[in-house]
């Protein structure tokens, strides 16, 4: 599994490949308990540039980092 990114700071276009997917669909992080959607998010972050890291801390909602996951 690989995310494209543009970046227009450096006119450059960024992937990020995952030795395998953090999550099945959509309907896998609409019922994941938020232990495991805060999982999924570092996981994604880890593989992240920091610019386009997910919010997952404490005072972030459930919904936001789900909405976050879904526009990668």
């Amino acid at each position: 599994v690989a995310l494209q990114t543009a970046s227009l700071s450096t006119d450059s276009i960024i992937i990020t490949s995952f030795q395998r997917a953090p999550f099945c669909c959509h309907e896998d992080l609409v019922t994941m308990p938020r232990p495991e959607l805060v999982q999924v998010a570092q996981s994604i972050n880890g593989r992240l540039p920091k610019a386009l890291q997910i919010a997952c801390g404490d005072d972030v909602e459930d919904a936001d980092i789900r909405r976050a996951i879904e526009v990668l």
